[in-house]
């Protein structure tokens, strides 16, 4: 039986980090939630819940604070990664260990397999533009590249440099996973969206994205 551990990035979530943590633990072995900076109680929310937290002691964004996950991870099989905010429902889990069991070594949740009425115009649009470009480059069918719900068996984690910052971390590792030649799978998840203010940048991120992404793929040629 696999063993699997959820990687967590925080910033500012003690509304919802409490109930992330306790619903994902019903799924997982371990949880770690990387406190990215928080300056309410997002740490003592989460540990007290039942993760183990690291801080960072400033904002450095999620690939760092991914990355500082990943490097603190004890013995597993698969590493599940879900954000902090409540968009992502862990019941959902189960979903991404199922398709890790075969010959999948990535597994993307994407809301665009099931309806994604209530997902922003904004996300939408953006996230289709990125999807056409993943998918040319990574020879992978990638509807909901941007998506931050996924899972990766470790051992093939351990062998990506991941050179991102912040949001393109997510489309580097498709990108970098795929030029390894590891197979990459969707699996549909729910579209969850409430009144929490994102994090997200959209042309300030979007830009970095595509210089993350220009400078992985010169980095290949």
């Amino acid at each position: 039986m696999m063993t699997a551990v959820a990687v967590i990035p925080a910033f500012n979530a003690e509304k919802t980090i409490g109930e992330v943590v306790e619903r994902s633990l019903k799924f997982v072995d371990a949880a770690i939630v990387v406190d990215d900076g928080s300056w309410d109680s997002t740490a003592a929310v989460a540990e007290q819940a039942g993760a183990t937290v690291i801080r960072h002691g400033k904002n450095m964004g999620k690939a760092r604070a991914l990355k500082t996950g990943f490097k603190n991870l004890p013995e597993c099989d698969v590493v599940v990664m879900l954000d902090a905010d409540m968009q992502h429902l862990p019941e959902e889990i189960p979903r991404f260990l199922e398709a890790l069991q075969g010959d999948c070594d990535v597994c993307i949740g994407s809301r665009f397999l099931e309806s994604p009425e209530n997902m922003p115009p904004s996300c939408r649009l953006s996230n289709k533009v990125a999807s056409s470009l993943l998918s040319f480059l990574s020879r992978h069918r990638i509807t909901d590249p941007q998506s931050g719900f996924r899972a990766i068996k470790k051992e093939k984690l351990d062998l990506l440099e991941l050179k991102a910052e912040r949001y393109s971390i997510e489309h580097i590792l498709i990108l970098e996973a795929a030029s390894k030649g590891m197979k990459i799978k969707e699996v549909p998840i729910s579209c969850v969206y409430g009144e929490e203010k994102s994090n997200i940048r959209p042309f300030r991120d979007t830009v970095r994205v595509a210089h993350n992404i220009l400078r992985f793929v010169l980095s290949r040629g």
